[in-house]
């Protein structure tokens, strides 16, 4: 046995680090192909054409919506968090056996989720509308676990490593890992509470003004900020960027008061106050959480690419006989062009960042623009945390499992124009004034195609990962 005196080092290295476990991609992929993407495809092309909406209409959207951030969003997080931020702190797992618990209890809360929730507008009245209520409340608490156990094998890692010594790479993104837990927390939380208090009341539908708040406050304080830590971390090693040499923890910490600004003042304790006060507040959280999100572009250089790499201050350089890689990249293409999906995915950032700032600029002028909630928070999710997956999962999952290259790069390439145009499909017509759709019955069309088909585009779209992925897990 190793002696637990020993140096910090030899303390590193008692324990093995624990494979990548597939099990989470392919479960975050199946829920999102089959169950979030097939209804959320089925919910929009209802409205691009018109068609009667039915009794479960609503039920639907709570579940698509639900589905997609704790599914294919979370479980994608969860399974790689697992993976990179153990090696990242320099301490394993102390309980890797416990990284199949958040799996299998988020995927079965899950389950039990979309075909429950999905039934109860048809059982109204019957017996089997009290057993519907009670799988929803039971998958809310299942879901709670897996996330409570997720974070608590995450918290002991972290504890560990501040115990074993310092890793300055990594205490410049704690700001954004305590806020990711702080937003799985509170979304695994109050959802629990909903689906407990749709099951007591016999409603079919939780609470639309909390669920609300609850997907605001995952969005913006645990899908942003690990999407900002990954990129922080990974970028000048997959895209040879900079290093991080600018205040990211300041960055973090103005982002979060712009957050916390944003969200207290619409909850319904404030809003119940007979005074715009709290909507002013709101509005100008908002927009300070959106200038940091574009500061925090600016300083990561993703997009201008200004700084010079963090290459040229390496004491060792490769030979001359070195086979040259891509222009301004570290590979050879053996990865396809996930850059291209990178880079969609932080300019659709800044297009929805952008947007929300100027909105509250005009609005605290008093010269409120219409912008489409729906749009901005599709320009979020769909357009740079589904992309940035996109276009990360092929350049990282390789490695995990061992392998030099993925399966196929053309389909990372096929991914990048899939992904882009379900995007614009379901964009389009919120953000292009009417007189232009209406001015020719082609332009009209058009957009009404684009917009009924981009949930099945966005569902062929992560069929091709799934592919990608597998064939690469496959591979000798």
């Amino acid at each position: 046995m190793t002696d637990q005196s020993g140096p910090p080092d030899n303390k590193r290295t008692q324990r093995k680090y624990a494979d990548f476990r597939l099990g989470y991609l392919w479960a975050s992929l199946g829920v999102a192909i089959f169950a979030g993407l097939a209804i959320g495809g089925h919910l929009i092309f209802v409205i691009a054409y018109g068609y009667a909406v039915g009794p479960g209409f609503s039920c639907f959207i709570q579940v698509h919506g639900h589905v997609q951030l704790m599914g294919w969003t979370g479980l994608f997080i969860i399974g790689v968090s697992l993976h990179f931020l153990p090696r990242a702190a320099g301490v394993p797992l102390a309980k890797p056996h416990q990284m199949r618990y958040p799996l299998w209890l988020i995927t079965v809360g899950l389950l039990l989720r979309t075909f429950a929730h999905c039934a109860l507008p048809y059982l109204s009245g019957s017996p089997a509308f009290t057993l519907c209520s009670w799988a929803v409340a039971i998958s809310g608490l299942l879901e709670w676990i897996g996330v409570f156990t997720y974070l608590r094998l995450l918290l002991g890692t972290h504890l560990q490593s501040r115990r074993l010594g310092d890793r300055p790479g990594l205490r410049a993104i704690e700001p954004f890992m305590a806020m990711m837990a702080l937003g799985w927390l509170l979304y695994s939380t109050i959802n629990a509470v909903l689906v407990v208090q749709m099951a007591l009341q016999k409603a079919a539908l939780a609470n639309m003004m909390w669920s609300q708040i609850a997907t605001e406050a995952f969005i913006d304080l645990a899908l942003l900020p690990v999407a900002f830590a990954f990129s922080v971390r990974t970028f000048p090693l997959y895209l040879r960027l900079a290093a991080p040499d600018w205040p990211v923890a300041t960055v973090a910490y103005v982002y979060l008061v712009g957050v916390c600004l944003h969200l207290v003042p619409v909850l319904p304790p404030f809003l119940s106050l007979a005074s715009d006060v709290p909507d002013k507040i709101s509005l100008i959280g908002k927009t300070v959480s959106a200038g940091a999100i574009l500061w925090f572009v600016w300083s990561l250089d993703v997009l201008t690419r200004l700084k010079a790499p963090w290459i040229v201050n390496r004491i060792g350089h490769p030979g001359p006989d070195r086979r040259t890689t891509r222009p301004g990249l570290p590979d050879y293409g053996e990865f396809g062009h996930f850059e291209w999906l990178v880079y969609s995915a932080y300019l659709w950032l800044v297009l929805g960042a952008a947007v929300e700032a100027i909105q509250g600029v005009f609005s605290m002028a008093g010269r409120p623009l219409p912008v489409n909630e729906s749009g901005v928070r599709h320009l979020y999710l769909l357009g740079f945390t589904t992309l940035l997956i996109l276009g990360m999962a092929p350049r990282m999952v390789p490695g995990f499992l061992h392998k030099k290259r993925v399966a196929s790069p053309g389909l990372v390439d096929l991914t990048f124009w899939l992904g882009n145009t379900a995007l614009i499909g379901r964009e389009l017509m919120l953000w292009i004034p009417p007189f232009i759709l209406n001015s020719a019955p082609v332009t009209m069309g058009v957009a009404q195609a684009l917009l009924g088909f981009s949930g099945m585009l966005s569902m062929v779209t992560l069929a091709c990962l799934a592919l990608n992925l597998w064939l690469t897990a496959r591979r000798q």
